[in-house]
């Protein structure tokens, strides 16, 4: 049966990879930066369904949870914030 299965391609060369290889550095910068802006983005979206979810399904408590989240993404949105105030636009 083995003999049906097509052989798996070695790619040797990746444009993508070949490209951020050649970044200058500040564009290196500037790609973390966005990443970073992009996974609190997330975080933000997820806290945002989460708190929503709860309002829904709860007795309308939710400062606990309100207070759990900006707990936890305050501090990483207060970094990226001063990294973003550094950058000379």
């Amino acid at each position: 049966m083995s003999h049906l299965l097509p052989r798996r391609v070695v790619v040797q060369f990746d444009p993508l990879t070949e490209h951020l290889k050649n970044l200058q550095p500040e564009q290196v910068d500037a790609l973390l930066m966005m990443q970073g802006v992009y996974s609190n983005q997330v975080a933000l979206s997820a806290a945002v369904v989460s708190l929503q979810r709860h309002a829904f399904d709860s007795d309308n408590d939710v400062h606990e949870l309100a207070d759990s989240v900006a707990a936890n993404t305050l501090p990483r949105l207060q970094a990226v914030a001063k990294e973003m105030e550094k950058q000379a636009l």
